[in-house]
C-alpha cells in the first residue's frame, strides 16, 4: 500500500493492561474499473489484528475522507475502552476528530500581526 497518510496512538486499556502504540494509515486513491475511486485504510494494532476492507467514493478525494470517516469509528471503538493519546503530545484522543483536527488546523497568526488580503497585498 502506497501510504498518504499515517497517525500514531497510544492506547490504553481500562483494565490496567500495558499501554501499546497503535499506527492508523491511509493509502493513496486508486481508480477502479467501474469508474469509482477505492482506498485502504490500515490499523497496524500488535493484539488486535483489524482486516479492513477498501473503502469506495465517487472521487480520489471523496474516498480518502470516507476513508477518514471509516478509521473515526474505529478509534471509537478504542476510546470506548480505554484511554487513547497522542504520543507527542500526551494529550487524550476524545472525540476521536481530534486526530483529523490536530493535523488540519493552521497555526495561528503571530501575536499583534494582522493577516492581509490578496488584494491588499499587491496594490
Amino acid at each position: 500500500m502506497d501510504i498518504i497518510g499515517e497517525r500514531k496512538i497510544v492506547f490504553q486499556p481500562a483494565g490496567g493492561e500495558h499501554a501499546r502504540e497503535i499506527f492508523l494509515r491511509v493509502g493513496r486513491p486508486q481508480q477502479r474499473p467501474d469508474d469509482g475511486w477505492e482506498v485502504q485504510i490500515d490499523i497496524l494494532d500488535p493484539e488486535k489484528p483489524w482486516k479492513l476492507p477498501p473503502v469506495w467514493g465517487t472521487d480520489g478525494l471523496g474516498a480518502v475522507i470516507l476513508g477518514i470517516f471509516a478509521l473515526s469509528k474505529y478509534v471509537e471503538w478504542y476510546t470506548m475502552r480505554g484511554r487513547v493519546t497522542l504520543p507527542e503530545h500526551g494529550e487524550t484522543v476524545f472525540p476521536e476528530w481530534a486526530l483529523l483536527l490536530e493535523a488540519s488546523t493552521p497555526p495561528a497568526p503571530a501575536q499583534g500581526a494582522t493577516p492581509t488580503m490578496d488584494s491588499e497585498a499587491e496594490g
